[in-house]
């Protein structure tokens, strides 16, 4: 008799424990891939909305929960010592993203350009 409450008890608690990352999430959430050599001391989406702080050299960022996310958005990227400004083209914007988890990857060209990237998690 203990063993097949053991049995039922367990088979219990594994069921509510095996929960994704992303059951309970209410909108698109995002999070940075700094790829590049240098840390960012934040990454600000769109003007006035959110902002990824402290991302190191080759690091990730939290997720952050948004409203209304893009595969593509206006970034701000601010170094140690130098801003860099990010706009898409509107050809890759698209339309705002379903519930779900996304990375947008960072680095830059030689010549300082931003280097984007979407990922889909």
């Amino acid at each position: 008799m203990k063993k097949i409450l053991l049995s039922i008890t367990l088979t219990v608690l594994l069921a509510f424990a095996c929960t994704d990352r992303d059951d309970e999430l209410l909108g698109p959430n995002i999070r940075i891939n700094n790829k590049s050599g240098v840390n960012f001391t934040s990454v600000q989406v769109r003007v006035d909305t959110l902002i990824f702080e402290n991302i190191p050299s080759e690091g990730f960022s939290n997720y952050l929960p948004f409203e209304i996310a893009y595969a593509a958005d206006t970034l701000i990227i601010e170094t140690d010592s130098t801003q860099f400004n990010f706009t898409p083209p509107d050809s890759i914007i698209g339309n705002p993203l379903p519930l779900g988890l996304y990375t947008y990857e960072l680095s830059f060209s030689e010549e300082g350009e931003v280097l984007f990237n979407f990922r889909v998690d």
